[in-house]
């Protein structure tokens, strides 16, 4: 079957629009999703952990949300520009999580054995004073190698 003129101009115009929007999300890819999260590593305790930065709002809200597994010794750091009350909720989270709340490199408090919630009536768990960072880490983590409230932190990341 033989396309006439209006149709083949139809289709051209599809195919063309179709390439213009993938070429437009594949350059949104590049520019948020992929340059977002870096690797570094936290030190509490001599205990060295792997972690993803999350330092803008996009990567910020995703967080862990939707991802399958943590690695044993992998976590990820939420890096705000100022100390604030943080707040966190376990958002399309498919594993429990210990979360801590940190300022001047300084655990200020845990949330221990967080269990994920897939609901729209989420639990909050917040920090009880300002803080400029949160870590996130397997449930259990914590207990499991004797990290408390107190205990100092060293990030290593590029700048």
């Amino acid at each position: 079957m033989a396309l006439n003129k209006k149709q083949y101009f139809f289709f051209a115009g599809i195919t063309f629009i179709l390439f213009l929007f993938l070429v437009g999300f594949y350059f949104y890819l590049l520019t948020t999703s992929f340059k977002r999260i870096e690797p570094a590593t936290v030190s509490i305790n001599k205990h060295i952990i792997k972690v993803d930065l999350a330092t803008n709002p996009e990567s910020q809200y995703k967080g862990l949300s939707n991802r399958q597994f943590l690695c044993p010794d992998c976590g990820m750091l939420f890096i705000f520009p100022q100390k604030d009350i943080r707040e966190f909720v376990m958002r399309d989270m498919n594993f429990p999580l210990d979360i801590l709340f940190i300022a001047d490199n300084k655990i200020l408090n845990i949330a221990e054995k967080l269990k994920p919630e897939n609901s729209a009536d989420l639990t909050i768990y917040e920090s009880i004073t300002p803080a400029d960072m949160v870590l996130e880490l397997n449930s259990g983590y914590s207990v499991k190698n004797n990290i408390k409230v107190g205990d100092q932190i060293v990030v290593n990341y590029n700048k």
